[in-house]
């Protein structure tokens, strides 16, 4: 029987307090009740993206969910300056790990852009 069910649940900074963790996505999902983008990790546990947390997430592997998947992501403890009081808190921070390998569903690869450095080099009568 698994029993992940009973041993994960939500990331909180209590959970990475003593360090950084690396967890591999296996889902995502919208949050019905904050309209937020949820992370399911392969441990079961699950990560409720803030907006810093979503753009990081958007930035490093597209705004397609499905692209998420399969990534690995560092959570980190953070801190913020509570608008309302004023006041610092704390909260999970999402680093990305790994790289988002090109494939038609990203786009490809970039094409390089040849260096201005080359084009100077050409010989040019004079």
């Amino acid at each position: 029987m698994d029993m992940r069910k009973y041993t994960s649940g939500p990331v909180w900074p209590d959970d990475v307090r003593d360090g950084p963790v690396q967890e591999k996505i296996a889902d995502v999902s919208i949050s019905d009740k904050y309209d937020a983008p949820v992370l399911h990790f392969e441990n079961g546990d699950t990560l409720l993206l803030s907006p810093p947390n979503s753009r990081t997430m958007g930035r490093a592997y597209t705004t397609k969910s499905n692209m998420w998947l399969g990534q690995v992501v560092e959570l980190s403890l953070g801190h913020y300056t509570e608008n309302k009081t004023g006041m610092e808190k704390e909260t999970v921070v999402l680093k990305p790990i790994s790289v988002l390998q090109p494939s038609a569903d990203n786009g490809g690869t970039k094409a390089a852009l040849p260096s201005l450095r080359d084009d100077l080099s050409d010989d040019m009568p004079f």
